[in-house]
C-alpha cells in the first residue's frame, strides 16, 4: 500500500509531502490603491525544532508593474519579531491601481532540531486583491 501511495506521489505532481519541521503562513490584507498595506510572513517550527537566529536568514519579495514594495529584501535584524519559536515579517507595498496584484519571492531560513539544523528555501507566491 505504502508503494502505491509513493508512486501515485511521483506520477502526480501535484501531491506533495508535508514538511514537518517548520509551518509558513502568509496573511494578505484588504489593500486599497495609493494607500499602504502590509503582508504577514510568519514561520513556526515544528516539534522539536526551533528557529536558527544564527542562519542568514533573508525575505525577498517582487511585486508586479504598479507596486512599490517597501523593502523588497529583509535579513533577521528586519524581523518584526525573530526569535527560537517564531519568524515574522511584514512586506509593506503600496499599489498604484486597484486590481489582483501577484507577488513572489524566497524566504531562506533555518530550523534546528536536537540532532540537526536544515536551511530551507521557501518559494513565495501569493496574491493581493486592490480596491
Amino acid at each position: 500500500m505504502r508503494t502505491i501511495g509513493l508512486m501515485a506521489a511521483l506520477l502526480l505532481p501535484n501531491i506533495g509531502f508535508a514538511d514537518p519541521s517548520y509551518a509558513l503562513k502568509i496573511e494578505t490584507p484588504a489593500a486599497q490603491k495609493a494607500k499602504r498595506a502590509v503582508v504577514k510572513l510568519h514561520v513556526t517550527p515544528g516539534a522539536g525544532f526551533h528557529m536558527n537566529q544564527q542562519f542568514p536568514t533573508v525575505v525577498s519579495v517582487v511585486g508586479p508593474a504598479g507596486v512599490t514594495v517597501e523593502h523588497p529584501k529583509q535579513n533577521g535584524k528586519d524581523a518584526v519579531k525573530f526569535d527560537e519559536h517564531q519568524a515574522d515579517f511584514d512586506v509593506a507595498f503600496v499599489a498604484a491601481d486597484a486590481g489582483k496584484k501577484q507577488f513572489s519571492g524566497e524566504f531562506k531560513f533555518a530550523v534546528c532540531s536536537a540532532t540537526s539544523c536544515d536551511p530551507k528555501k521557501e518559494k513565495l507566491s501569493f496574491a493581493v486583491e486592490v480596491k
